[in-house]
């Protein structure tokens, strides 16, 4: 295991970021982050905010975070860790064609909000192993990439009925379902998220980076009655 002290790289540190990722040796696996990193925007709150329609979708996810069904699950799965699985399924399986209706969003945000940068590292390394892992699911991702022009050889991602263990899992014992131990401790991660510390602490290159041009959107702040309701609470 290696003992490396976590520190979030600051923005002029992003270079040595995309230096280290271009000149990767070949058998060194590759590990990026999805949301807030490869794409610059949180795939998981871009398709709830595509729930149409919208005043069902918004009063269905409201529904959800007023009742809180993640609080109701038996130990180890019970907690907020658990709730962006309720709060995309059940409304999925309410709102179905909501999975159509993605396609078109996914393009467009994977034409407007992909890192150019990390995109362009990965077209510079033909040869490390390429891993994208999230906590994302990847029914909502699948579509993003299917438009992204990156190389990558797997996407390891919350599945549909699933997604409840695999985000309690965490993206350490994802990866370990994919890699070799050895491979871990060799591998780069570039992620966004503290969350992923478990991990970090284990590879050989850890690098949490803050993008300068990623931003979390809350699903339906664009909404008249989203904003109406926080205009009340206020």
């Amino acid at each position: 295991m290696h003992n490396n002290s976590i520190k979030k790289c600051n923005l002029s540190e992003n270079i040595k970021v995309i230096n280290l990722i271009k000149n990767a040796a070949q058998n060194t696996p590759i590990i990026l982050d999805f949301d807030e990193t490869l794409l610059l925007r949180n795939s998981t709150a871009e398709y709830i905010n595509s729930l149409r329609p919208r005043l069902i979708g918004f009063i269905l996810v409201s529904i959800l975070k007023v009742f809180r069904p993640w609080l109701w699950l038996p130990q180890p799965f019970r907690g907020d860790k658990i709730r962006d699985w309720f709060l995309v399924v059940i409304p999925t399986i309410l709102l179905p064609w909501t999975l159509f209706l993605w396609q078109k969003k996914a393009q467009k945000l994977a034409q407007n909000q992909g890192n150019l940068e990390l995109i362009e590292a990965v077209k510079q390394n033909c040869d490390s192993p390429i891993i994208i892992a999230s906590l994302g699911f990847n029914f909502v991702i699948n579509p993003i990439l299917k438009h992204l022009s990156i190389r990558y050889d797997r996407l390891v991602g919350c599945r549909f009925w699933q997604g409840a263990s695999d985000r309690h899992q965490g993206k350490l014992l994802m990866m370990r379902s994919v890699l070799s131990e050895s491979q871990i401790h060799s591998a780069i991660v570039v992620t966004d998220s503290e969350d992923d510390i478990p991990l970090l602490q284990v590879v050989a290159h850890p690098c949490l980076l803050v993008w300068s041009s990623a931003k979390y959107i809350d699903p339906f702040s664009d909404f008249w009655l989203f904003n109406l309701l926080r205009k009340i609470k206020k």
